[in-house]
């Protein structure tokens, strides 16, 4: 409602002032046009009243809009009638540089805070890929966990279709004798060295001492990749069972995997017999 009777107000303003210019013998066409920006700027500041925060910029262009007033004012009355009318170029110079210093502090201030929103949009954005990270991927060693290649399975036997299940032999009994901070270091070595033979995206920690790897062929030598893949390893006294299958597209992931799984089983026991002493 307040606005409403400020446009009236404005209105009837510059509508006097339109008269008092008709009348003049001459038409100043310069006096009109200081009327018309009068006008626009005096609906400007009405309007922005309501949606401009910022009350020091209200007031910049209230000083604008009198300096423009009297401006009118003075092609109708002369400075002697009214020696305020001297004001009106250093109001209108006052309103326009106030003006300028409100805007600049605004596009300051609202770079700040783009600024702190981009940080906090990067800061949040690195707490989802870690997040993600670690939901998928095994702490100790870094390698895919469970959940993640059970979830990649069907996409990762498109393009490496042969199954490794690796199981590490006598690893208790290394972790016994040398403690949990040994046992954490074997098990990060050897899924360091699976993950240089085949590709850190290929290999996965199901848990415990149990590793699953997607190959894009069957390994020439089983005994030779065993050793190389043992060679930082050895002296804990640790051995490894190896499974390998050609994954079946028909198959589900479990019953995939349960294949590997049994042949890495069938290894263990071959060695297991041919470690046995006849009597």
């Amino acid at each position: 409602m307040k606005q409403k009777y400020f446009y009236i107000f404005i209105a009837l303003i510059s509508l006097c002032l339109a008269i008092l210019l008709l009348q003049k013998p001459e038409f100043e066409l310069d006096a009109f046009e200081e009327l018309f920006w009068f006008s626009c700027t005096g609906f400007l500041i009405g309007y922005g009243a309501q949606y401009v925060s910022n009350r020091f910029l209200i007031s910049a262009w209230g000083l604008y809009c009198i300096g423009l007033f009297l401006d009118v004012l003075d092609d109708i009355l002369s400075k002697e009638t009214l020696p305020l009318l001297a004001a009106d170029t250093s109001l209108k110079k006052i309103g326009l540089i106030l003006t300028c210093v409100v805007l600049f502090n605004v596009i300051h201030n609202e770079r700040k805070i783009i600024k702190k929103l981009n940080n906090e949009i990067s800061q949040r954005k690195k707490l989802e890929e870690k997040l993600s990270f670690e939901a998928n991927h095994d702490h100790l060693t870094k390698l895919g966990n469970r959940k993640a290649c059970f979830e990649n399975f069907q996409t990762l036997i498109k393009k490496y279709p042969y199954l490794l299940y690796l199981d590490l032999d006598n690893f208790k009994s290394a972790n016994d004798k040398y403690g949990h901070k040994t046992g954490d270091k074997v098990l990060q070595l050897i899924a360091k060295a699976i993950s240089d033979e085949f590709g850190e995206a290929n290999c996965f920690r199901l848990g415990g001492d149990e590793f699953v790897v997607f190959s894009e062929s069957m390994p020439e030598n089983l005994e030779q990749l065993r050793e190389q893949l043992l060679e930082t390893i050895f002296e804990f006294g640790v051995g490894i069972s190896i499974g390998i299958t050609k994954a079946d597209k028909q198959l589900s992931a479990d019953e995939n995997m349960h294949e590997a799984d049994e042949n890495m089983y069938t290894d263990k026991s071959h060695k297991i017999i041919r470690q046995t002493p006849r009597s």
